[in-house]
């Protein structure tokens, strides 16, 4: 079986911002050394290669670092905005215009989107899209098998939705998520109010 793991092009950022942080002196060797495993410090000092696989115990202890360092006391919004920021990377490479703007379909093509990215960016996981109600502004996305899943990933994957979602639509967009049970988790989409 496979370690869980995030494609480099998703562990890149963590990566980048945790070694802007030693550059800059905001967190010191030792201190990383204690936060972080053997295996996390090599990789640290190597180039992130965007189509290799990096273990996501990995990732989710970089973020753990990167909160402690910038989370400023809250936690789930900083995560939430490093997923809309990496929303706003992938909305620089033109897939969200690729897309029909037919108002009935924008809630599958949001959804769309994400399983595809999801599955281009994890090699665990199993990502659904299911429409809610009969509104064309609110559906869900049903994540499975995601014990591996860590809880930071959860909400930079919220920030992501809602960024794209927003894009999509062309309004603003709340996104929201839940771990009902260890091995999913759900995210719902709604406009905002």
């Amino acid at each position: 079986m496979a370690i869980p793991s995030i494609k480099g092009t998703g562990f890149l950022s963590a990566h980048a911002d945790v070694n802007a942080l030693l550059a800059r002196r905001a967190i010191t060797r030792d201190e990383l050394e204690v936060a972080l495993d053997a295996e996390d410090l090599r990789l640290l000092e190597e180039k992130v290669q965007p189509s290799a696989w990096y273990p996501i115990a990995s990732y989710h202890r970089l973020l753990h670092v990167l909160c402690d360092k910038e989370a400023k006391g809250d936690v789930q919004a900083y995560l939430i905005a490093r997923g809309e920021r990496a929303g706003e990377r992938i909305a620089a490479t033109g897939i969200y215009q690729q897309l029909d703007t037919n108002p009935e379909r924008l809630g599958m093509r949001t959804g769309r989107i994400v399983i595809t990215v999801a599955g281009m960016i994890y090699n665990f996981t199993s990502w659904h899209f299911e429409r809610e109600g009969a509104t064309a502004g609110h559906f869900s996305i049903r994540v499975e098998e995601a014990t591996d899943f860590p809880e930071p990933a959860r909400f930079t994957t919220q920030g992501f939705i809602q960024y794209a979602s927003t894009c999509i639509v062309g309004r603003p967009m709340i996104a929201n998520s839940e771990r009902p049970l260890p091995s999913r988790i759900l995210f719902h989409v709604s406009r905002a109010r």
